[in-house]
């Protein structure tokens, strides 16, 4: 009796600590979730990121319906537990809620001030999202940023006047004006910066009889430039002018921040040929920016039309996604590995052989690194996949995964967003 007794204590104990492994495994095996907006069905996609081996799988109830049209960016707001999305062909921006398991629950959209907004940021505190809209609402053909103020328990957004501009009726616009053709926006050491493709016409450096038109001989890429008031949220012009870029019309296409907001890079596809290149920037203390010594970085000579830059975490290494051709192959879609010097900002391959560039699937649209800093994915628009790649830590170098690098996804996929909280 007494052997019974204590056998059926040990088999209890067994039968606590297996639970307790079982419990531990599961958040040890999922590190996070992804999500990718997809355009052809305005749909996103929803996966559990396996943290031993990187792999993906779909979350209960993925794909999951968006809010609006065309989504086109989102964002994982600071503490994981808020997804929003710009959707352009709606003109909004859509909350959601993150569930267990990484479910989405749509919230409410809210209406951006102009039309056709394309990207999406945060400042460093969280409290405020500023959204970018290529199409101001006053007719003049440039872009605005719409600024909400996030309620952090909740997902909801407020909408945050302009209390420098007026209209004629004495309002306070809903808006803060940008340039033409804005692209992306990015917030880094207080400032907010606004990729544009086309420079003010007539503005000091354009060539003469550009007073009036948005010609490729008239138009030339520029950063835009805000400070941010960190109490409300409100956007104030510095006394440094909008910067043109050394590039052609049209070719600066996106732009990224690294090192806590020391540098920015810019990626100029060079009007689609193969002399593609990166811009590297120092960001000074008033949010001016210096072009770094040695200027321009060529891209990898076989790779073009580079549209999306990844700034890794730890500072170290610069990722560019290299769409390739508009077709639906993989010749020339690829990821371009470089480092960064922590001292200065320059960059140089991760090795000066050919393991500086790796194969994706077709079109390689955007670029995220997971929350454990060990996977780089990327969303591949043509053909509707989403490439995994593990990450060296001490080269930067790329490999595939070991149980799979190609991940079916949503049609058109064209953004991606990691949650590093898992419940």
């Amino acid at each position: 009796m007494k052997f019974w007794k204590y056998g059926r204590v040990a088999l209890a104990l067994i039968g606590s600590m297996v639970l307790g492994l079982s419990i531990t495994c599961c958040g040890i095996y999922t590190s996070g979730y992804m999500y990718v907006t997809g355009a052809e069905y305005n749909q996103i996609g929803g996966y559990k990121i396996d943290h031993d081996f990187g792999y993906l799988t779909p979350i209960t109830g993925s794909p999951f319906p968006s809010a609006g049209n065309d989504p086109v960016q989102e964002m994982v707001l600071p503490g994981g537990r808020f997804l929003a999305t710009v959707n352009k062909g709606s003109n909004t921006v859509s909350m959601y809620t993150i569930g267990g398991s990484g479910v989405l629950y749509f919230q409410a959209s809210y209406a951006t001030s102009g039309s056709k907004p394309v990207s999406i940021a945060m400042d460093s505190s969280g409290q405020f999202l500023y959204s970018l809209d290529q199409v101001a609402p006053d007719g003049s053909g440039r872009g605005d940023i719409t600024v909400f103020q996030v309620d952090q328990n909740t997902g909801k957004l407020t909408l945050i006047t302009n209390q420098n501009t007026f209209n004629t009726l004495g309002t306070q616009l809903p808006y803060f004006e940008v340039n033409y053709k804005p692209v992306q926006v990015v917030v880094a050491a207080g400032f907010l910066y606004v990729l544009d493709q086309a420079y003010t016409p007539g503005a000091p450096g354009n060539p003469a009889g550009c007073a009036a038109t948005l010609s490729p001989a008239c138009s030339t890429p520029d950063v835009f430039l805000y400070a941010i008031n960190s109490t409300n949220g409100q956007l104030t012009l510095t006394q440094n002018q909008p910067l043109q870029l050394p590039t052609s019309a049209g070719s600066a296409t996106a732009m990224t921040v690294a090192a806590g907001g020391k540098y920015l890079y810019i990626a100029d596809t060079n009007g689609g040929g193969t002399a593609s290149r990166i811009l590297p920037f120092t960001i000074g203390p008033s949010g001016v920016l210096q072009i770094l010594v040695g200027g321009p970085v060529p891209n990898n000579p076989t790779s073009v039309n580079p549209d999306a830059l990844l700034a890794t975490s730890n500072a170290n290494f610069l990722y560019v996604a290299n769409f390739g051709p508009a077709s639906v192959n993989t010749a020339n879609s690829n990821i371009y590995a470089l480092t960064i010097d922590a001292a200065n900002g320059q960059l140089q391959p991760v090795s000066l052989q050919s393991q500086s560039v790796y194969t994706t699937g077709s079109g390689p649209i955007w670029l995220v690194e997971d929350s454990t800093n060990q996977y780089l994915y990327s969303a591949n628009y043509n053909d509707n996949s989403i490439t995994g790649k593990v990450i060296d830590a001490t080269t930067g170098q790329l490999s595939n995964m070991f149980k799979g690098t190609q991940f079916s996804t949503v049609g058109q996929p064209t953004f991606l967003a990691v949650s590093g909280r898992v419940y």
